[in-house]
């Protein structure tokens, strides 16, 4: 039997082998709770393995999905940043929320929830938004009531609709109904999440999705309600930070130009690659493109 002989590229091999199975992860997880005198709202947070001095970076999810659909994205941008994801009232593990829920409220309940967290003027300083759909009126309406807690602003998929057209998805979507008794009510959930995904998002991820959007049944038409009732033209142009539009090729794709156009030196980049389920198919490309306009000072 010939004797056993390590070569060097063998045990730079092993050395190499051993130090990717047993690196720590870049990014750490963890859920928590933000108490209110009305009840709780769930954070899905991320931070760094080592320390970093990036302004944290708060995401706003679509409506009716929770924070942990930016979980991916977190992955790939939360390398050199602390990265906070809520749940919006009545959706994922977020209490209902007893009063009105406008966007105005909206933004009040997450402006007191970063607060409480320890940012602000006051605080740790300020932090930085991304929305997502829903999360982008609620990003504008948050840096208006609250500037001093904001620094820089990425929208994407912007549902920016006239005054007709927000009246007509209101009363659509906007009215909370019965819990179903049937699958056909939320079959369209099932079909939207699973069966039409992009090629590239996972069974496990759009399942998830799917479970998230009906578990939502009440919760939404009341994020929607607050969305469709959003004067975006009479807000957007009175925003003064900086803001990035990445503007994905969806059905959003011209909603999200003429948004862009209402804010006062916006920087619009398009990407005509992208449509839908980005940030399940193509994270790493929105943190290419958010990571060095975030970073700068």
């Amino acid at each position: 039997m010939k004797p056993f002989v390590l070569t060097f590229t063998t045990l730079l091999c092993l050395i190499l082998w051993h130090t990717t199975v047993t690196a720590e992860p870049e990014v750490q997880f963890e859920r928590s709770y933000v108490s209110h005198d009305w009840g709780q709202v769930h954070i899905l947070a991320s931070k760094p393995a080592e320390l970093a001095q990036a302004t944290p970076l708060v995401c706003f999810a679509p409506n009716p999905y929770s924070g942990n659909y930016y979980r991916l994205f977190m992955e790939e941008l939360g390398s050199d940043r602390i990265m906070i994801a809520p749940d919006y009232p009545g959706i994922g593990q977020s209490d209902d929320y007893p009063g009105s829920l406008d966007m105005t409220a909206l933004a009040k309940i997450m402006a007191d929830t970063l607060m409480s967290m320890g940012w602000g003027a006051d605080g740790r300083g300020p932090v930085d938004l991304c929305g997502y759909h829903t999360g982008t009126m609620l990003a504008t309406e948050l840096a208006l009531q609250y500037p001093d807690l904001v620094r820089r602003i990425i929208l994407m998929g912007i549902p920016y609709y006239d005054a007709e057209g927000r009246q007509e998805r209101f009363e659509r979507l906007g009215t909370v109904k019965p819990w179903p008794e049937s699958f056909a009510a939320v079959a369209q959930d099932w079909i939207f999440a699973v069966e039409m995904r992009n090629e590239q998002v996972s069974l496990e991820r759009a399942f998830g999705n799917y479970l998230e959007s009906a578990g939502a049944w009440q919760g939404k038409a009341r994020i929607y309600g607050a969305v469709f009732q959003y004067p975006g033209e009479d807000r957007a142009p009175k925003l003064t930070h900086p803001v990035l539009v990445l503007n994905p090729h969806g059905n959003l794709k011209e909603p999200s130009r003429a948004y862009a156009a209402l804010i006062n030196n916006a920087t619009l980049i398009e990407l005509p690659e992208l449509k839908y389920g980005i940030f399940d198919a193509s994270p790493d490309v929105l943190a290419s493109h958010a990571r060095p306009w975030l970073n700068q000072n």
